[in-house]
Order: structure tokens, then C-alpha cells, then sequence
């Protein structure tokens, strides 16, 4: 039986995944209406940001599409 259940996005991936859309913390936190401080601990790893706030802000700031099942972690940049 596989796991199909969708994962919690990594400290590194909340982090890219902001840095990508451009915003700081409060204002990505304000995107999902959550706290400054809840996304600072996101970022931060003292706590697992949930799997569907993070859908939520990829989709909100349009790194994903409604229409392709997205990974938990985006893609790497290569520099």
C-alpha cells in the first residue's frame, strides 16, 4: 500500500518558496492569513507547516497551477 497522504514541506522549501514570490516573512505569512511568527517557525524548522498551507501559498502566489499535481518540495534553482 503506498502513501499517498501529501507530506509537510521541508524548512528549505517554505523558505524558497517565499524567496521565489518575491515577499518577505510577514507578508507571506499574511498570503495564508497566518502569523509572522508561525512562518518564522516554518522557516525555522520548530514546526512542520501544514501540507495544505503550503498548497494553499503556491497556489495563491501561482508557482503552481491548479491543473498539475504538484511535489511537496519546488523545484531547486541551479546557479
Amino acid at each position: 500500500m503506498t502513501d499517498d497522504k501529501p507530506h509537510s514541506p521541508t524548512p528549505d522549501a517554505v523558505r524558497q518558496a517565499r524567496q521565489t514570490a518575491g515577499l518577505t516573512q510577514t507578508e507571506a505569512a499574511k498570503t495564508v492569513s497566518a502569523s509572522m511568527r508561525a512562518w518564522q517557525q516554518w522557516e525555522s524548522g520548530e514546526r512542520t507547516m501544514p501540507p495544505g498551507m503550503f498548497e494553499l501559498f503556491m497556489l495563491k502566489t501561482r508557482q503552481w497551477s491548479l491543473m498539475e499535481k504538484p511535489a511537496v518540495d519546488p523545484p531547486t534553482r541551479q546557479s
